[in-house]
């Protein structure tokens, strides 16, 4: 007949519920894995939309919802010009670049700001005002997101 010490007993015990463990363990493929599809496919959840210009706009007056309260593109002598840029998107801390440029692409004014990742639409505003008469002719606003141009709208002063 065989002796077991106590030591030796717990080892074994512990082995054969290690083992027992192992072969009741359920299978892992009828559980979905949350990141999974029903095809058991990998999916990521939908990523933010990238920033982009959807919409540039030039008018005479400014609403305090940042809307154009007169939107054109003729201007007078006196008037201040004023440009609402719509994004879309999710932004880390993008920069719009608004470039003003007069007939032959003369830079008139430059300015920028940085726009915040809130996600979804948003307006920003730009002007261009001066306390002595504008030039007649054309002229051109350039929107640049991050350093490539996303859109432009001329317009002229008469």
């Amino acid at each position: 007949m065989y002796s077991i010490s106590r030591a030796g007993g717990r080892a074994i015990t512990l082995v054969l519920a290690v083992a027992a463990m192992a072969c009741s363990k359920k299978d892992d493929s009828s559980q979905m894995d949350p990141g999974a599809s029903a095809t058991g496919v990998e999916t990521m959840p939908p990523a933010a939309a990238a920033l982009r210009v959807s919409e540039i706009e030039l008018g005479k007056g400014l609403k305090s919802d940042k809307t154009l309260g007169d939107e054109t593109d003729s201007f007078g002598v006196r008037d201040t010009i004023y440009a609402v840029v719509k994004t879309d998107g999710a932004s880390s801390g993008s920069k719009l670049d608004a470039k003003w440029t007069f007939q032959s692409g003369q830079m008139v004014s430059e300015s920028s700001q940085t726009v915040s990742p809130t996600g979804g639409e948003a307006r920003h505003e730009f002007h261009l005002q001066k306390s002595s008469a504008w030039p007649k002719g054309n002229y051109k606003l350039e929107v640049m997101l991050d350093g490539m141009s996303a859109g432009t709208k001329d317009f002229s002063i008469k």
